[in-house]
């Protein structure tokens, strides 16, 4: 079922990328942001990213986003530095639709990849914890608006972030079959930044 879904959603990004590549249009977009996990009492983290896209018509877009978001906690006691850090990286596929074109571009969105994850921590400057990078599979749903001058586009999107378990309890996903959907860390987000090259000009 995990690997039809998926296999299905690609031949269907495939089909409309090839039936409007004579109007497709690239664009490169930067985006700030912060976000905070469901978890009682958690901090608030930032991040950013950039998210390459490809408009297959004037209102729908595919394309690849990297982020990531690190937290950090310092701790001084007689004398002594705890210093700890973790960072998320999502890399994912996305999807963006656009329900006008004109200069104010309400949409709705999607991401779907992998989020590789790793923490570290350090005494008075020297590392005595670090943790090999996992990978968990994730999803994001997105809204958000555009504000289009021209080419360049102002965005303003909220976010919520679905990272799942692995089955199997190993920190590599390893594949499709390896997801445990009923294990779920989620965390919401607002996300601000710019799009250069809009498409339905």
């Amino acid at each position: 079922m995990k690997k039809t879904l998926i296999s299905s959603l690609a031949v269907l990004a495939l089909i409309l990328t090839l039936s409007s590549a004579s109007y497709a249009q690239f664009s490169l977009g930067l985006q700030g942001g912060v976000a905070k996990s469901n978890v009682e009492d958690s901090k608030t983290v930032a991040g950013g990213g950039v998210n390459l896209r490809v408009f297959a018509s004037p209102q729908f877009a595919l394309g690849v986003a990297g982020k990531i978001y690190a937290d950090g906690s310092e701790y001084n006691v007689a004398g002594q530095t705890l210093k700890t850090t973790g960072t998320l990286m999502p890399v994912t596929g996305t999807l963006d639709y656009f329900f006008t074109q004109g200069a104010v571009r309400p949409y709705i969105g999607g991401d779907a990849g992998v989020y590789f994850s790793k923490y570290d921590a350090k005494w008075n400057g020297n590392t005595v914890l670090e943790s090999s990078t996992h990978s968990n599979f994730g999803t994001a749903p997105r809204a958000g608006i555009v504000f289009a001058f021209g080419n360049l586009g102002i965005q303003v999107e909220g976010i919520y972030h679905f990272v799942f378990g692995n089955e199997n309890h190993s920190s590599q996903t390893g594949s499709v079959d390896n997801i445990d959907f009923e294990s779920t860390s989620k965390f919401g987000g607002v996300n601000v930044g710019l799009i250069f090259g809009l498409g339905g000009k």
